[in-house]
């Protein structure tokens, strides 16, 4: 399978190692500059590419890690995007801007942007709370997950199986709506 990498930090970086490793081909994509990471890419191994973001884009499951104040214009001049599976990574924050009330999310946005695609959010933090939520003792490969569309999220499960990751999808622990109490 080809998996795109867009955006490099430590958790994509480490993503893209367990990928590489179980022979998935890996197409890395910086959202800044892509020669910084040119030796970097080198010593991967060879089911590890540099590319594009449109190169990146064309494989089967695409991570994105994109500044969020660059969501918009990172967007522009993609090719056909359409069932396309995009896991979308927490986002930096270099404006305080996103932070008022009422703005979008950063899914938000990718998914307005791409409604054709699918847009799974990926969370590796959790409160300690949500794990002993969990019916079994977590073992530490746990990587959350939450969207809309359920095919894709189960692609998304048994892809993250194939890295040895325990995939769980929050949709799993959402409680029944409050019933409304009146007052008497």
């Amino acid at each position: 399978m080809k998996i795109g990498v867009i955006g490099l930090c430590s958790f994509t970086m480490d993503f893209a190692n367990k990928a590489a490793k179980v022979g998935h081909q890996v197409l890395l994509s910086s959202t800044r500059e892509n020669r910084q990471f040119k030796d970097l890419a080198a010593t991967m191994g060879e089911h590890v590419k540099l590319v594009s973001k449109n190169e990146a884009v064309e494989a089967d499951i695409v991570l994105l890690f994109i500044p969020r104040e660059d969501v918009g214009l990172f967007m522009k001049d993609l090719p056909d995007m359409s069932d396309k599976i995009l896991l979308q990574a927490s986002n930096p924050i270099f404006s305080l801007e996103c932070l008022r009330p009422n703005s979008k999310s950063s899914s938000e946005m990718i998914a307005s942007l791409l409604p054709e695609a699918h847009v799974v959010k990926v969370l590796t933090i959790t409160n300690p709370n949500v794990l002993s939520l969990l019916s079994q003792r977590p073992k530490g490969n746990e990587i959350f997950f939450t969207g809309t569309d359920r095919e894709a999220k189960n692609k998304v499960k048994t892809f993250f199986k194939s890295l040895n990751l325990a995939g769980v999808d929050f949709e799993d622990f959402c409680l029944p709506p409050r019933t409304a109490y009146s007052m008497n």
